[in-house]
């Protein structure tokens, strides 16, 4: 059983980096040709909108805040 926690483990925390990757690099060309350049999509425009909804959300977005700042930088 300790196993399979661990084999989720890994595979969740490597799919956290490549969307983390992805995102970084979506900003980036988003940056450097101009909005919707990547697919048609505007990173930054998305990302400011999650930023601002858990900013809305009083302290209930606090706490979201902190939880997904710790599962990104657990190691």
């Amino acid at each position: 059983m300790d196993n399979v926690f661990k084999y989720f483990n890994g595979f969740f925390k490597g799919l956290t980096g490549l969307i983390m990757t992805v995102l970084g690099l979506g900003v980036a060309v988003e940056i450097l040709f101009g909005g919707g350049a990547l697919f048609g999509i505007s990173v930054i425009e998305n990302v400011m909108g999650v930023v601002n909804g858990l900013g809305n959300a009083g302290f209930g977005g606090l706490i979201a805040l902190l939880v997904l700042f710790s599962l990104l930088t657990a190691k």
